[in-house]
């Protein structure tokens, strides 16, 4: 099997890497010149030579084009439907891509989608975190008090992380079932409603939750000395009141493909290659 890797972060360059790696053929575009790896002149050239497309995660920011972080590159999704690829890999399809994919009946696995995927995915993001909380502030995590909002897969293996650590930890959330799960970590449950109330006492707060908590009178709460690290996609966070205020705040997005993608590679390149082992079995 022959794979085109069109677009990406350091992710991307290192699933072509490491799919050339163990054995599989690999052309790419939209991506950095590599040794590892051919790189083709167009991404109809790249595309029409394969039988696989591996695209990015996620695969677009605009919903008009290929995410290409790395090169500028613009790609047109369109133009990728118009190649009418075999088959077509790829992480956070929106629906709009997953219906027209669907329309021109193309093949396509949102590698995303994968439970086991996911979950690999938060320990990396919860390892990058506490790497940059520990590295852009003077104060340690030992002895700490930290606030994470949200318990969902990145905020329960951060929390769980921040604890073996030394840290006090209190983490968030809106459902009664979720509040239960949190004290049976024995990490300290908050309701997300409430923690406006007690976000004074915390050094490190960590936002999880898609949705916009981080507003003007939650900073205002906070004390001055605070360091804060929104990890969700879309929270609406506002920096600007943050700044405005003096606190130390910023958005950190896409962590595994920063902090370590070769890792992030490996277990993306793992769950396609799983995906087509069963997709092989269940054709017999």
């Amino acid at each position: 099997m022959k794979f085109a890797c069109i677009g990406g972060d350091r992710r991307q360059v290192e699933i072509a890497a490491y799919l050339s790696s163990i054995g599989y053929e690999v052309i790419a575009f939209g991506l950095p010149k590599d040794e590892r790896f051919l790189l083709s002149a167009t991404v109809f050239e790249a595309i029409n030579q394969s039988d696989a497309v591996v695209l990015p995660l996620p695969v677009s920011r605009d919903a008009n084009t290929v995410n290409t972080p790395l090169t500028g590159d613009v790609i047109l999704l369109n133009d990728l439907l118009l190649c009418r690829p075999h088959l077509v890999f790829g992480g956070i399809i929106s629906p709009i891509l997953r219906k027209e994919l669907e329309n021109r009946n193309i093949e396509y696995y949102d590698y995303y989608d994968s439970e086991a995927l996911t979950v690999k995915n938060a320990v990396l993001t919860a390892e990058a975190a506490i790497a940059i909380a520990v590295s852009c502030t003077d104060f340690s995590l030992f002895g700490s008090k930290s606030l994470v909002l949200g318990y969902g897969r990145i905020g329960r293996q951060l929390a769980r992380y921040l604890k073996a650590l030394g840290s006090s930890v209190t983490a968030t959330t809106r459902t009664d079932g979720i509040m239960a799960v949190i004290e049976a970590d024995c990490i300290t449950p908050l309701k997300t409603q409430k923690c406006i109330e007690k976000c004074a006492e915390f050094d490190f707060i960590f936002n999880t939750v898609p949705a916009p908590i981080l507003d003007r009178s939650f900073f205002k709460a906070c004390k001055k000395t605070v360091f804060i690290e929104d990890l969700a996609t879309d929270s609406g966070i506002d920096l600007a009141s943050a700044h405005e205020l003096g606190l130390n705040a910023a958005v950190y997005n896409g962590l595994p493909g920063k902090h370590s993608p070769k890792k992030a590679a490996q277990f993306i390149a793992e769950e396609i290659l799983s995906f087509l082992e069963r997709r092989e079995k269940y054709a017999k």
